[in-house]
């Protein structure tokens, strides 16, 4: 551990000297903190890496892997991008990944004669031992200076595109009854990182994604110095606090309760909501419902749909949500952010040591998986009735549900349960559909260690998993929007009306 530590402050002098802007490694982190302490982006606090090579026998694995992955991932944060091969045309645009979920590195920036071109390569996630591979396809960076370009168009192109862990997810390729228009990805742009729009000129070309910002073409465009790019309307760790502070913190109904920490000592929260039912216990018994989000970081409408369903089940005036919380015995369990440290450094699929999270579902460990070991251990002490597990899905454009048909504890009740909520929903909101979807594992074969099956087994209750498209709704497409942040909220509020639905049922 010693000469670990002392090779990680090596290379962060390195990497300091070299580039005073890039973010440092986990580990690289927790020894320029012991050591020099510089100011950094994203240099904070001992983290949770640093107290885990503290104590014996734990966390060696996890910091290993975590250092692993971080030497295949280099993040540009802010740079001046000048001229083309030869340097002697100075465009003098700004880039930065340099923030909350920021994800790009800057390659180069050539001006030819009606567009400048900016090449972007996308950062690596940590290696994945369970995947055996390092995941991409997040993005997210600033482009600056754009009055620069004197009112011609920037190009820009992800030169990696075709090596992310889902090429598909670029274009319409297999996508079977999709319509034209709707499965093609649009990348998300805004200029006030507020506001995200699709823009209309992304085409996936030879395994890289090319993006056009031309201000003729896209109006909002007009007249702003500065463009933020990503694969979907960012949610970021600061986003989620907000929520926590603002919403749900001094609600009379909820309690916040932080259950573990993580990696890199991000509190790991559980909100408990009790209704006027709650207390009621002995007339029908007690149903615990629980709703986790965000085990995958880049899938940001998960979050976006967890805030449209805390925001309808807190408001007083909402009647769904008071007969919900009214039911006898009814309490609810929720996760809004299962992947605090993937979100805030921007991967795709994995924590800050690598783990797919969604494959951890079995034998959690507390030096790799925190987040699902802190959470199982949590559902475990209270009980599960039903579990939602709300994802985002690179290709498909649908909304849809993945159940537990695999596992062995699947029953005619469970499917039962699962077929009159997937009718509900669809009834609350028609952006759900039952048509389109993955195939539908055989009897037996369920991979258990995914979260809704992994709870489906373990508390022999219906569990499922949520998805949303990346791209757009094919049976209702939105060529401004795609699918957007304020449907996934839409779509996250909707889902009382199907839980409510079956609640009776869930009580057999």
């Amino acid at each position: 551990r010693a000469s670990f530590a002392a090779s990680a402050v090596v290379n962060t002098t390195v990497a300091i000297t070299r580039h005073s802007g890039r973010i440092l490694s986990g580990a690289q982190r927790v020894a320029s903190q012991a050591a020099a302490k510089p100011t950094l982006c994203g240099v904070r606090r001992l983290t949770g890496l640093a107290r885990l090579t503290q104590r014996k026998g734990t966390g060696t694995v996890a910091i290993a892997t975590a250092a692993r992955g971080q030497q295949r991932r280099r993040r540009t944060t802010t740079t001046m991008a000048t001229g083309g091969g030869s340097n002697d045309n100075a465009v003098g645009l700004g880039f930065s990944s340099c923030f909350d979920s920021g994800n790009g590195k800057l390659g180069s920036v050539t001006q030819g004669p009606d567009a400048a071109v900016m090449e972007v390569a996308i950062a690596d996630d940590p290696y994945t031992e369970i995947d055996k591979q390092s995941h991409k396809m997040w993005f997210h960076f600033r482009v600056s200076n754009l009055q620069r370009l004197q009112g011609k168009p920037l190009k820009v192109v992800l030169t990696n595109a075709g090596e992310c862990s889902y090429p598909d997810g670029w274009g319409g390729e297999g996508v079977k009854g999709t319509p034209e228009g709707a499965a093609p990805y649009k990348a998300c742009f805004s200029v006030d990182r507020k506001n995200w729009v699709r823009l209309q000129d992304t085409t996936y070309e030879g395994g890289r994604l090319h993006m056009t910002l031309d201000a003729e073409k896209e109006p909002l465009l007009r007249g702003a110095s500065a463009v933020s790019l990503a694969y979907f309307a960012p949610y970021s760790q600061e986003q989620h606090l907000e929520l926590m502070g603002s919403l749900v913190n001094r609600h009379p109904l909820c309690e916040i309760e932080t259950i573990g920490q993580t990696l890199d000592g991000a509190d790991m929260e559980l909100i408990t909501v009790r209704g006027p039912g709650a207390a009621d216990k002995a007339s029908k018994g007690e149903l615990n419902l629980w709703f986790i989000a965000r085990q995958h970081p880049g899938e940001s409408m998960a979050s976006w749909w967890m805030e449209g369903f805390l925001r309808r089940l807190l408001d007083a005036s909402d009647p769904v949500a008071h007969a919900l919380l009214s039911q006898p015995g009814v309490t609810v369990y929720v996760v809004p952010m299962m992947n605090p440290d993937g979100a805030r450094r921007g991967y795709l699929r994995t924590n800050a040591a690598g783990a797919n999270l969604n494959r951890e579902w079995q034998t959690p460990k507390v030096d790799y998986s925190p987040e699902v070991f802190h959470v199982l251990r949590e559902m475990k002490r209270t009980g599960m009735d039903f579990g939602l597990d709300v994802h985002g899905d690179e290709a498909l454009p649908y909304n849809f549900i993945s159940g537990g048909e695999g596992c062995p504890c699947w029953s005619d009740k469970l499917a039962s349960q699962q077929k009159n909520w997937c009718d509900a929903y669809q009834r609350a909101n028609p952006d759900f559909q039952q048509v389109e979807g993955y195939p539908i594992d055989k009897p037996g074969e369920g991979n258990l260690l995914v979260g809704s099956n992994g709870m489906c087994e373990t508390f022999k209750c219906l569990a499922m998993t949520l998805e949303m498209p990346f791209k757009d709704n094919a049976n209702a497409p939105d060529k401004e929007m795609g699918w957007s942040s304020v449907r996934c909220e839409k779509l996250g509020a909707s889902a009382l009306d199907a839980t409510l639905a079956i609640i009776d049922q869930l009580r057999e």
